[in-house]
């Protein structure tokens, strides 16, 4: 079962409906819905749904955007279940989102361990030449926890997504301040850089980048 959801958890810990999700990770929401439902379900939503619907948490989200990129890369749904249900059997609540570097070759899931890759099911060594592009972005870790997560650290360094910040929606940060980065990227449509700079208190390269962000999204 999930946790009872209140609106300290939310500040704190980030919430999302699968339809959040589904946008931030480019898939339908139809097919992240399928993803957190039933007795087993592939994704553990993190909380106890909301008028019937699930609510994801931070965690969630990550494990969704492993299995989007893996999906993409062409591993099959039914392996993805099928490591999830192991790992999770080693204690993982979350396996697609802990600390622990996961690739693939198109048809096998794989771990990094000690300079390796192991089979995530039949725990055999691969050749790292095999294996397809990582996930993009970063996920920044504190003493094994997920604490923020960077869609694009090198191109738009200034966008976050953090469970603390902002209910856990996309944010710009500079200094101690966080813009929504939907906010910046609609005022700037109609008023441009400057103005919306100005407005919010944020530097132009802020707002270039939030809207660069919402752009990629809505691609």
């Amino acid at each position: 079962m999930g946790e009872v959801l209140g609106w300290k958890d939310i500040g704190r810990a980030g919430a999302y409906t699968t339809s959040q999700v589904a946008r931030l990770v480019r898939r339908e929401p139809g097919e992240v819905l399928r993803w957190v439902k039933g007795a087993n379900p592939l994704i553990q939503p993190g909380y106890e749904p909301i008028g019937g619907r699930p609510i994801l948490s931070f965690d969630g989200l990550l494990e969704a955007r492993l299995v989007s990129h893996m999906l993409r890369e062409g591993v099959p749904l039914r392996l993805l279940r099928q490591v999830s249900r192991k790992l999770k059997l080693q204690g993982f609540d979350h396996p697609f989102a802990a600390d622990r570097p996961i690739v693939s070759d198109g048809f096998r899931l794989f771990e990094a361990e000690g300079g390796c890759l192991v089979n995530l099911v039949n725990e055999c060594y691969a050749e790292p030449g095999l294996m397809k592009p990582a996930l993009d972005g970063r996920v920044v870790f504190q003493r094994g926890i997920a604490r923020y997560f960077e869609p694009y650290p090198s191109e738009l360094p200034l966008v976050r997504i953090d469970p603390a910040l902002s209910f856990g929606r996309p944010v710009v940060v500079e200094g101690t301040a966080a813009t929504p980065t939907a906010k910046l990227a609609e005022l700037a449509s109609s008023e441009g850089l400057a103005a919306t700079a100005d407005w919010f208190l944020v530097s132009e390269e802020a707002v270039r980048q939030a809207a660069e962000f919402e752009h990629r999204l809505a691609a």
